[in-house]
Protein backbone atom coordinates (compact mmCIF):
# COMPACT_ATOMS: atom_id res chain seq x y z
CA UNK A 1 0.00 0.00 0.00
CA UNK A 2 0.59 3.76 -0.50
CA UNK A 3 1.20 4.16 3.76
CA UNK A 4 4.31 1.88 3.16
CA UNK A 5 6.66 4.25 1.21
CA UNK A 6 8.57 5.49 4.07
CA UNK A 7 9.16 2.33 5.55
CA UNK A 8 10.47 0.95 2.56
CA UNK A 9 12.67 4.22 1.88
CA UNK A 10 14.60 3.54 5.21
CA UNK A 11 14.91 -0.21 4.89
CA UNK A 12 16.47 0.77 1.64
CA UNK A 13 18.90 3.52 3.21
CA UNK A 14 19.86 0.31 5.98
CA UNK A 15 20.41 -2.12 3.25
CA UNK A 16 22.84 0.76 1.04
CA UNK A 17 24.61 1.29 4.16
CA UNK A 18 25.42 -2.10 5.50
CA UNK A 19 26.68 -2.72 1.50
CA UNK A 20 29.17 0.52 2.53
CA UNK A 21 30.26 -0.89 6.09
CA UNK A 22 30.96 -4.09 4.14
CA UNK A 23 33.21 -2.87 1.73
CA UNK A 24 35.21 -0.77 3.92
CA UNK A 25 35.84 -3.37 6.15
CA UNK A 26 36.72 -5.96 3.36
CA UNK A 27 39.46 -3.15 1.88
CA UNK A 28 40.76 -2.74 5.19
CA UNK A 29 40.98 -6.71 5.89
CA UNK A 30 42.90 -6.89 2.29
CA UNK A 31 45.17 -4.01 3.07
CA UNK A 32 45.98 -5.29 6.72
CA UNK A 33 46.67 -8.65 4.88
CA UNK A 34 49.03 -7.17 2.04
CA UNK A 35 50.88 -5.28 4.52
CA UNK A 36 51.49 -8.16 6.86
CA UNK A 37 53.42 -9.89 3.37
CA UNK A 38 50.76 -11.89 2.10
CA UNK A 39 49.05 -11.17 -1.53
CA UNK A 40 45.38 -10.91 -0.47
CA UNK A 41 44.61 -12.58 -3.73
CA UNK A 42 44.69 -15.61 -5.46
CA UNK A 43 48.51 -16.29 -5.92
CA UNK A 44 50.16 -16.48 -9.88
CA UNK A 45 51.22 -20.01 -11.26
CA UNK A 46 52.96 -21.77 -9.03
CA UNK A 47 52.15 -20.84 -5.88
CA UNK A 48 48.99 -21.90 -3.78
CA UNK A 49 46.90 -20.00 -1.07
CA UNK A 50 47.25 -22.72 1.79
CA UNK A 51 43.89 -24.22 3.01
CA UNK A 52 44.61 -24.65 7.05
CA UNK A 53 43.98 -21.32 8.61
CA UNK A 54 40.83 -19.74 8.88
CA UNK A 55 39.72 -17.52 6.49
CA UNK A 56 41.31 -14.28 5.29
CA UNK A 57 44.48 -15.49 7.29
CA UNK A 58 45.79 -17.54 4.56
CA UNK A 59 49.15 -18.08 3.73
CA UNK A 60 50.73 -18.67 0.28
CA UNK A 61 52.93 -21.96 0.01
CA UNK A 62 54.73 -23.06 -2.70
CA UNK A 63 52.54 -25.33 -5.18
CA UNK A 64 54.94 -28.40 -5.47
CA UNK A 65 53.77 -29.81 -9.01
CA UNK A 66 54.24 -26.35 -11.06
CA UNK A 67 56.73 -24.37 -9.03
CA UNK A 68 59.67 -26.32 -10.80
CA UNK A 69 58.10 -25.89 -14.20
CA UNK A 70 57.47 -22.18 -14.32
CA UNK A 71 61.10 -21.67 -12.30
CA UNK A 72 62.52 -24.28 -15.94
CA UNK A 73 60.51 -21.47 -18.01
CA UNK A 74 62.04 -18.46 -16.53
CA UNK A 75 65.67 -20.08 -17.10
CA UNK A 76 64.83 -20.62 -20.65
CA UNK A 77 63.57 -16.92 -21.37
CA UNK A 78 67.08 -15.84 -19.09
CA UNK A 79 69.13 -17.90 -21.69
CA UNK A 80 67.40 -15.21 -24.46
CA UNK A 81 67.37 -18.00 -26.95
CA UNK A 82 63.74 -18.85 -26.82
CA UNK A 83 60.51 -16.97 -27.70
CA UNK A 84 57.78 -16.57 -25.26
CA UNK A 85 55.35 -18.73 -27.33
CA UNK A 86 58.36 -20.97 -27.54
CA UNK A 87 59.12 -21.35 -24.02
CA UNK A 88 54.85 -21.96 -23.47
CA UNK A 89 54.96 -24.84 -26.26
CA UNK A 90 57.93 -26.96 -24.33
CA UNK A 91 56.45 -26.31 -21.04
CA UNK A 92 52.81 -27.25 -22.26
CA UNK A 93 53.80 -30.70 -24.60
CA UNK A 94 56.98 -31.43 -22.81
CA UNK A 95 56.77 -30.42 -19.49
CA UNK A 96 52.96 -31.11 -18.36
CA UNK A 97 52.27 -27.22 -17.35
CA UNK A 98 48.36 -26.70 -16.54
CA UNK A 99 46.29 -24.58 -14.60
CA UNK A 100 45.60 -25.00 -11.04
CA UNK A 101 42.29 -26.89 -10.01
CA UNK A 102 39.93 -24.93 -8.53
CA UNK A 103 36.19 -25.40 -7.90
CA UNK A 104 34.78 -25.06 -11.51
CA UNK A 105 38.21 -24.50 -13.33
CA UNK A 106 41.56 -25.85 -13.91
CA UNK A 107 43.56 -28.90 -15.48
CA UNK A 108 43.39 -26.73 -18.86
CA UNK A 109 46.86 -25.79 -20.88
CA UNK A 110 48.28 -22.11 -19.60
CA UNK A 111 47.25 -19.39 -22.79
CA UNK A 112 50.15 -17.18 -24.06
CA UNK A 113 48.30 -14.13 -22.86
CA UNK A 114 48.59 -15.76 -19.24
CA UNK A 115 52.58 -16.11 -19.65
CA UNK A 116 52.65 -12.90 -20.85
CA UNK A 117 51.64 -11.72 -17.54
CA UNK A 118 53.40 -14.63 -15.63
CA UNK A 119 57.06 -12.63 -17.29
CA UNK A 120 55.61 -9.18 -16.23
CA UNK A 121 54.36 -10.40 -12.92
CA UNK A 122 57.34 -9.08 -9.77
CA UNK A 123 55.15 -11.73 -7.41
CA UNK A 124 58.09 -14.08 -8.86
CA UNK A 125 60.45 -11.84 -7.15
CA UNK A 126 59.12 -11.95 -3.80
CA UNK A 127 57.58 -8.27 -3.86
CA UNK A 128 53.72 -7.54 -5.26
CA UNK A 129 51.58 -4.35 -6.04
CA UNK A 130 48.42 -3.98 -4.27
CA UNK A 131 46.39 -0.60 -4.12
CA UNK A 132 49.45 0.93 -6.20
CA UNK A 133 51.62 0.19 -3.67
CA UNK A 134 54.41 -2.42 -3.54
CA UNK A 135 54.71 -4.89 -0.80
CA UNK A 136 57.56 -7.11 0.26
CA UNK A 137 56.10 -10.71 0.48
CA UNK A 138 56.75 -13.45 2.97
CA UNK A 139 56.39 -16.19 -0.15
CA UNK A 140 59.30 -17.97 -1.09
CA UNK A 141 60.88 -15.72 -4.17
CA UNK A 142 60.77 -17.81 -7.44
CA UNK A 143 63.76 -15.45 -8.78
CA UNK A 144 65.81 -12.15 -7.89
CA UNK A 145 64.83 -8.93 -9.10
CA UNK A 146 68.02 -8.73 -11.93
CA UNK A 147 66.87 -11.72 -13.28
CA UNK A 148 63.17 -10.15 -13.47
CA UNK A 149 64.83 -7.20 -14.92
CA UNK A 150 66.89 -9.06 -17.81
CA UNK A 151 63.29 -10.98 -18.75
CA UNK A 152 62.06 -7.49 -18.84
CA UNK A 153 64.70 -6.14 -21.67
CA UNK A 154 64.27 -9.24 -23.33
CA UNK A 155 60.58 -8.95 -23.86
CA UNK A 156 61.43 -5.02 -25.32
CA UNK A 157 60.02 -3.99 -21.40
CA UNK A 158 61.29 -1.57 -19.26
CA UNK A 159 63.82 -2.91 -17.28
CA UNK A 160 65.53 -1.32 -14.35
CA UNK A 161 64.87 2.36 -13.87
CA UNK A 162 67.94 4.42 -15.27
CA UNK A 163 68.67 8.15 -14.67
CA UNK A 164 68.35 9.80 -18.17
CA UNK A 165 70.86 12.34 -19.50
CA UNK A 166 70.50 14.16 -22.41
CA UNK A 167 73.42 15.93 -24.55
CA UNK A 168 72.01 19.16 -26.15
CA UNK A 169 74.05 21.20 -28.71
CA UNK A 170 75.10 24.54 -27.26
CA UNK A 171 74.56 23.52 -23.47
CA UNK A 172 78.12 24.72 -23.02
Amino acid sequence: PEDNAIIISVESGMSSQYIRDLSVNVKRGMRSKAEKGWFPNIPPIGYLNSKTRDKGNETILVDEERFKIVRKMWDLMLTGTYTLPQVLKIATNEWGLTTPNRKKLGGKPVSISYVYLMFSNEFYTGTFKYGGKMYQGKHEPMITRDEFDKVQIILGKKGKPRAKTYSFPFTG
